[in-house]
């Protein structure tokens, strides 16, 4: 099973049990921005744990669950692995949390098709552009810069500039936007 293949599947497990989700990270990135490779997939989720657990019980062939949830640091959130059987590809479920931004990031995703012949719901690309800036300033890693750079490159005057400025502005992450929005060319 492929990357895709597994995004597919666990898309379509999460929608037949009715699991309100997003997918993020590289795949909202590359819907947005200029595609890149990656092995994993991102998905927020809300819904209780036994849910939750109901949707990892019912996995496609093909797809592992991990035996426990993980709280994982850089989100701040709960986190299931999901593995593709002989591949290094996972996707990570994890629960939204109760920060302002991520709520308010989930109530503006959006349903579009971003594999071909696949509706989802992902963020809005002004939220990946914040959520790519507020990582890269916590994590320093240079591919989120470049995700948040790529992002607003493509999407340019597009752009609800206003929303992205003051969520930055409350992460504190405005020179990271300047930075970035130098670094594709705009200002």
């Amino acid at each position: 099973m492929s990357g895709n293949e597994a995004v597919r599947a666990l898309t379509a497990t999460l929608e037949t049990a009715g699991v309100a989700y997003m997918v993020t990270g590289s795949y909202a990135t590359n819907v947005y921005g200029i595609p890149r490779s990656t092995k994993d997939a991102d998905f927020i989720v809300e819904a209780p744990h036994s849910q939750i657990d109901q949707v990892l019980a019912s996995l496609p062939r093909g797809l592992q669950a991990d035996d426990q949830m993980m709280f994982e640091t850089v989100t701040a959130s709960q986190r299931w692995i999901v593995r593709v059987e002989g591949s290094s590809f996972v996707a990570e479920l994890f629960v939204l949390n109760r920060h302002p931004f991520d709520r308010s990031r989930f109530d503006r995703r959006v349903r579009i098709e971003f594999l071909p012949g696949l509706v989802a719901w992902l963020p809005t690309p002004e939220d990946v552009v914040v959520q790519k800036l507020r990582w890269c300033a916590r994590t320093k890693r240079e591919k989120d810069f470049d995700d948040a750079r790529n992002v607003i490159a493509v999407q340019a005057d597009q752009l609800d500039w206003p929303y992205i400025e003051r969520w930055c502005g409350e992460f504190g992450v405005t020179v990271v936007l300047t930075e970035a929005r130098e670094a594709a060319k705009l200002d």
